[in-house]
C-alpha cells in the first residue's frame, strides 16, 4: 500500500491509501473552481439511475456512455470545451497523454447522496478525479466474493479535499473497490477515464 503525505507547516498527515493511487490538493485555485461549478450547473444532469433504483445523484457522460445491467459501452457527445484546459493539465500532472482521456462524468451529490462500494467496469482504464465544492471521504475496500466476515476487511479512507485531484490505476483501480459516504454539502465531481475496449468500438466511435 501507498502513502499520501502533506506537509501543513508543523503538521504531517500520513494516509495510507491503496498502490496506484495518486492524491494532490490545490489542483485548481478558487477562481477555477468557482467557474467550473458554474459551467457545470448550466449542463443538463440527469438523476443517476442502478436498475430499478433512483439515487439522489445527478450525472451527465460525456465521450462514451454505459448503462448498467449492459456489458457495452456507446458514444455520446463530446466533452465540453471547459472542461479540456483541465484534462490537459490533469494528464501533464500524472504523465499521461490527455488524448486518451476519452470519457468524462460529471456527478452532482446532493445533501446526504453517497456512492456505494464498486470498481468502474473493464471498459475503462485509469480514472482522474478533480472535487468540487464541498469534502468528502474515499473509502477503499479490497474485492471479495466472500462478504462473510464484514466488519472485518480492511478498510482504508482519504479525505479528498475542494479543488483537489487524484489518479487511479494498477492495484486501486483493479484490486480495490471504493466508496464515498452521505456527503454533508453540496458536491461536484468530474472523473475522466481512459478507454480499454474492443477495436470494434473505437471504429464505431470513429464513423468508420
Amino acid at each position: 500500500m501507498g502513502r499520501v503525505t502533506r506537509d501543513l507547516g508543523l503538521f504531517l498527515i500520513s494516509t495510507k491509501v491503496p498502490d496506484g493511487f495518486i492524491y494532490r490538493p490545490s489542483f485548481i485555485s478558487e477562481a477555477e473552481e468557482h467557474e467550473l461549478i458554474g459551467e457545470i450547473q448550466k449542463i443538463n444532469l440527469a438523476p443517476f439511475k442502478y436498475y430499478q433504483f433512483t439515487g439522489k445523484r445527478r450525472t451527465a457522460s460525456f465521450g462514451w456512455e454505459y448503462e448498467f445491467g449492459t456489458s457495452d459501452i456507446t458514444p455520446t457527445r463530446d466533452l465540453p470545451a471547459f472542461l479540456l484546459p483541465f484534462r490537459r493539465r490533469a494528464g501533464q500532472l500524472f504523465n499521461i497523454d490527455p488524448n486518451v482521456l476519452v470519457q468524462a462524468s460529471i456527478i452532482e451529490y446532493s445533501i446526504g447522496a453517497p456512492i456505494g462500494w464498486h470498481r468502474d467496469i473493464p471498459q475503462f482504464g485509469n480514472a482522474i478525479g478533480i472535487s468540487l465544492g464541498a469534502p468528502c471521504r474515499m473509502r477503499f475496500r479490497k474485492c471479495s466474493r466472500n462478504r462473510s466476515k464484514v466488519g472485518r476487511d480492511e478498510i482504508l479512507s482519504i479525505e479528498l479535499e475542494p479543488r483537489s485531484i487524484y489518479c487511479m490505476s494498477g492495484a486501486a483501480r483493479e484490486i480495490w473497490q471504493h466508496s464515498i459516504p452521505p456527503v454533508k454539502e453540496l458536491r461536484y465531481s468530474v472523473v475522466m477515464r481512459t478507454l480499454r475496449v474492443k477495436p470494434k468500438l473505437i471504429k464505431d466511435r470513429d464513423g468508420e
